[in-house]
């Protein structure tokens, strides 16, 4: 939703955006996420909508701060259950949520089958918050980007089938030339969120062991069981360029660009005709930008043999950078082997429809990517309940402190002592939270 909402506000006019309308996201209890996602924030303007696909602590504990929120702003003249009705809706997984919420024509049941926290884009969870911001009309053209790919995905041979080439571009890459994943650098501020949606969509749809313990048939030293499922954000317009020309780890890229970025009459009133060339220009220099990175990464400096990338960190080699006038030879230093993978990814236009594209895309990739290692996309569990569990145990630990500080002043608890109990936390993590829980009562 974050993706989504970012790449509609940069490539729909404001005249088709409903005025002073934002979209603010709280994705974590922190204290200071809280207050940033309230900051400058009207209560009685202010619709809450809670997505809580399975009913988990983190996601009520949330829920509950902005209904207090609500409540402690509005309740002076108005009723709590009243405040709540009109101010907050739910989007949800679980039946048992949906009969314990006061009023059912708020809440969104997600389908039994869609409920799958990586695959959640197209339904009332994303849809929902983006229709109010940018009206259905928008939202309508992000679902018809994406059904476009589905069919493309569904009726296209193999051969030149988009999210099936990318998929077997990264099980070549994984499996056969022992690569961890890939980086994503978009070329457009308006994809400035893809990278962070589609490492969260691959960390939870392919991001473990294969179920069946598939084993590509390889000799290599890229002997890999699983699929790695890591993605990287490269940043803007190709800012780590340095690290992948000459970084000792070969990691794949993907550049992501789009043809036509449209400059609209929106940009003419903000800068003039002048100005509006002007962009054209910079759109130029951008697009250059995109395949001289790619060019890069594939042919590296003219001339410079492999092997020859300089080892800028290790002061043995500095004397190679420095000409006879004392000065640092940038000719020397800003070398590139090439021959490192890369997959450019190149849109029409940039607008709803090409932002529901991209999602789709990424969605039935990730699927493929599954399959090819033998793992099921569709798994219901977000992240590992491996960290869930050690959670609750340090969560146990933490208040067996805090009652040793009500009684004795001290969380802390003897190396020898620690030892002796059964408690199952290592002693530096003991000692470090026995710190924090000290400032923690104190405060």
């Amino acid at each position: 939703s974050a993706a989504a909402s970012s790449a509609l506000r940069r490539t729909t006019s404001t005249n088709q955006q409903p005025q002073e309308r934002r979209l603010r996201f709280l994705s974590s209890v922190d204290p200071s996420s809280i207050k940033s996602a309230l900051s400058n924030l009207d209560a009685g303007s202010t619709l809450i909508i809670s997505i809580d696909l399975k009913g988990t602590d983190e996601t009520a504990l949330a829920t509950r701060a902005m209904k207090n929120w609500l409540i402690q702003s509005l309740g002076s003249s108005k009723r709590p259950d009243l405040i709540v009705s009109k101010h907050m809706m739910l989007v949800t997984g679980s039946e048992q949520l949906r009969k314990s919420y006061n009023k059912p024509e708020n809440v969104f049941l997600i389908p039994e089958h869609s409920r799958c926290e990586a695959f959640t884009t197209f339904t009332a969870a994303t849809l929902l918050p983006l229709s109010i911001i940018f009206g259905w009309s928008i939202v309508d053209k992000l679902i018809a980007g994406a059904h476009d790919i589905d069919i493309h995905f569904v009726e296209t041979n193999p051969r030149h089938n988009l999210p099936v080439l990318l998929a077997l571009t990264d099980f070549w890459n994984e499996a056969l030339l022992g690569s961890f994943g890939r980086i994503i650098t978009p070329f457009t501020g308006a994809f400035g969120s893809y990278p962070t949606f589609v490492a969260a969509l691959e960390a939870q749809a392919c991001g473990r062991v294969a179920d069946k313990g598939l084993k590509p048939s390889t000799s290599t030293s890229a002997d890999r069981t699983s699929c790695s499922g890591m993605v990287i954000d490269g940043g803007l317009c190709g800012t780590y360029d340095r690290a992948l020309y000459q970084g000792g780890q070969i990691i794949p890229s993907e550049l992501v660009m789009t043809m036509d970025t449209q400059p609209s009459c929106d940009s003419q009133q903000t800068v003039g005709t002048n100005g509006l060339e002007e962009l054209v220009m910079n759109q130029d220099t951008v697009m250059c930008s995109f395949f001289a990175h790619a060019d890069a990464l594939a042919f590296g400096t003219e001339g410079a043999p492999v092997g020859s990338t300089p080892l800028n960190s290790s002061p043995r080699n500095m004397e190679k950078f420095w000409g006879p006038t004392g000065r640092m030879s940038l000719e020397a230093a800003d070398v590139a082997e090439g021959n490192r993978p890369s997959a450019l990814v190149l849109c029409g236009k940039l607008d709803a429809f090409a932002c529901g594209q991209l999602i789709a895309l990424a969605e039935h990739r990730a699927v493929v990517k599954a399959h090819l290692w033998d793992i099921d996309p569709f798994v219901r569990v977000v992240g590992s309940s491996l960290r869930e569990k050690r959670t609750e145990s340090l969560k146990g630990e933490l208040h067996e402190m805090y009652d040793r500080i009500a009684i004795t002043g001290n969380a802390d608890m003897e190396e020898d002592e620690h030892e002796k109990t059964a408690t199952n936390v290592n002693y530096s993590t003991s000692t470090i939270l026995a710190h924090y829980a000290t400032i923690a009562k104190s405060r």
